[in-house]
């Protein structure tokens, strides 16, 4: 499920000799809560971790991005139709990525943390991608809260000291109105016009992005916002969406870190909220 870009490799004299690359070493962590909405207590969650070493040149939170496949969003204020071209992972940039065993690896708030479970990289075909990733070991949301002190720590190993990151995760998306009615009431949207979106505001460094998806052609196309506005628009027509379909807001914060003995951290949160709509 995973899939990683990497923008620089390995540099070739002229003698064809390999000369040595620098390398720098990022802790990634990505968590991701999933609710529809009336059954927001049967909400799904999913953690991935890893600590890896790629040239300097190479972007660590565009890796971490992909590593979900998280879709490449517009700017704030803007529209996108869903690209597959667009979010496809570029092949020909993949170039060598090592993922560090980290020993074992705890996810959780200050007070309770929960084992992840390490699991063995895919091996892309023609790509020396090598390594280990730490993921949830099943899709309980109840350790992965919104609005809470998040806690990672790893215990070490021959290529890692022990670790600690702190960070703070956003609060779920709350007060969701769209074109004037509550989220949790919507049956049928009109998109002869302009469909407004409404939440209660959030944190000025976070982003809201909206998904609208039809049921069997997938995601039609996206808006972003800043979450601090508690506000935004959906285009006239839907991208096109009729009959059966889903409307998905999604709360996502993206942060660096620092972590002493690394050269970073790279987290992002997404949370969730989907109803299904009927489109007309």
């Amino acid at each position: 499920m995973l899939g990683l870009l990497l923008l620089a490799g390995a540099c070739t004299g002229e003698t064809g000799a390999t000369e040595p690359v620098a390398t720098a070493t990022h802790a990634l962590l990505r968590v991701d809560r999933s609710a529809h909405v009336g059954a927001e207590s049967e909400a799904t969650g999913v953690a991935f971790a890893g600590v890896v070493r790629v040239p300097v040149l190479a972007d660590p939170e565009l890796l971490l991005r992909l590593s979900g496949k998280g879709p490449t969003l517009p700017a704030p204020g803007q529209c996108v139709t869903a690209s597959h071209e667009r979010d496809a992972m570029p092949t020909g940039d993949l170039g060598r990525a090592e993922f560090l065993d980290a020993g074992d690896v705890l996810l959780g708030t200050s007070d309770v943390q929960t084992l992840l479970a390490p699991r063995a990289f895919p091996i892309l075909p023609a790509e020396p991608l090598s390594g280990v990733v730490y993921t949830s070991r099943d899709r309980a949301s109840a350790p992965l809260p919104g609005g809470a002190s998040y806690l990672l720590k790893t215990t070490g190993s021959d290529q890692l000291p022990s670790l600690e990151l702190r960070v703070q995760a956003p609060e779920e998306l709350r007060d969701v109105t769209v074109a004037g009615s509550p989220f949790d009431g919507l049956l049928g949207l009109d998109g002869n016009g302009e469909v407004a979106i409404g939440w209660r505001p959030g944190d000025a460094r976070d982003l809201v992005y909206v998904e609208v998806s039809g049921a069997t052609a997938g995601s039609l196309g996206l808006c972003a916002f800043h979450d601090a506005e508690g506000r935004g628009a959906l285009p006239r027509g839907l991208f096109g969406a009729t009959g059966q379909g889903s409307l998905a807001l999604h709360r996502l914060r993206e942060v660096a870190a620092d972590v002493p003995a690394l050269d970073g951290a790279e987290v992002r949160f997404d949370f969730a909220l989907t109803a299904e709509v009927s489109f007309r």
